[in-house]
């Protein structure tokens, strides 16, 4: 057994690490895909992180690199399942075969493993029609909370000009679970072609919502909404942003200056300051 292939089963993870970036320029690497591929599933994530890397520059000259990333992919272990799918996506464009891996990763409770799965699925949604539609499903009725509102970010990243992208937000800022009104609150603001209803949602949370957090939201998406479609924004907000900047609430007061500012002079005016003056 080859030195390098004993460091990369080693029981420091710092030494598996090293081994993994050591066998790119190995002589033998090609003996040792292997076990990078077994890397994948590791337990700790700087030494997939680092499988994963050497995997994607051995690829083009380690004819075993495919083979045992499908083989990965079909493992009964979610950590490696991911690590392959991810390291497909960075040889490849995302291919029909990755989807279900990077959707089962978005309820990850590690924040990076997300947030790469989820940049990979806006990859293969632009490449394969039926991820949209998966998307817009989980945003609106995800089994956990966590995939629901990484499918929201998901949607605003992929589809911003549909209206089904709206009509899900909108659906996922009435969610039981705060955190998922929250994230398909923020992702309204990047909406292409914002219906009327949305901004008739938002201006209801701002103005009712018991949840601080989502008024704040909700006033810095209407900022964003209203400076990018003035011809189209209701008459309703720029009052709401001017009551919203008189709340008891400091953080909301500043989102709410900060909107009516990008708004123009006129809309930052405050109207009781000169009629008391």
């Amino acid at each position: 057994m080859q030195p390098l292939a004993e460091r990369l089963e080693h029981r420091d993870p710092r030494e598996r690490r090293a081994a993994c970036a050591a066998s790119v320029d190995d002589p033998a690497a090609e003996a040792l895909v292997p076990a990078l591929g077994r890397a994948l599933g590791d337990p700790e994530k700087d030494v997939s992180r680092a499988a994963s890397d050497a995997l994607a520059r051995l690829s083009g000259r380690c004819a075993g690199v495919g083979p045992v990333l499908n083989a990965a992919l079909r493992s009964d272990e979610p950590r490696r399942r991911l690590g392959a799918a991810l390291t497909l996506a960075r040889i490849a464009p995302p291919g029909a075969k990755l989807i279900p891996p990077l959707v089962e990763a978005l309820s990850s409770p590690d924040g990076d493993v997300r947030w790469a799965a989820a940049r990979r699925l806006v990859e293969a949604g632009r490449l394969h029609r039926e991820v949209l539609p998966l998307l817009l499903g989980l945003a609106r009725s995800g089994e956990a909370p966590g995939l629901r509102r990484m499918a929201a970010f998901c949607v605003r990243k992929l589809a911003p000009e549909r209206p089904e992208s709206a009509r899900a937000l909108l659906a996922a800022s009435r969610d039981d679970d705060r955190h998922v009104r929250r994230a398909a609150l923020t992702a309204m603001a990047a909406l292409l072609a914002p219906p009327t209803e949305l901004w008739s949602r938002l201006l209801a949370v701002l103005r009712t919502d018991p949840d601080a957090v989502s008024r704040r939201i909700a006033a810095a998406t209407l900022g964003e909404l209203a400076v990018n479609h003035r011809d189209e924004t209701p008459d309703a907000v720029v009052p709401a942003l001017r009551e919203a900047r008189r709340a008891r609430d400091p953080d909301l007061e500043r989102i709410a200056l900060r909107a009516l500012a990008r708004l123009g002079p006129e809309a930052a005016r405050d109207p009781s300051a000169g009629a008391g003056a």
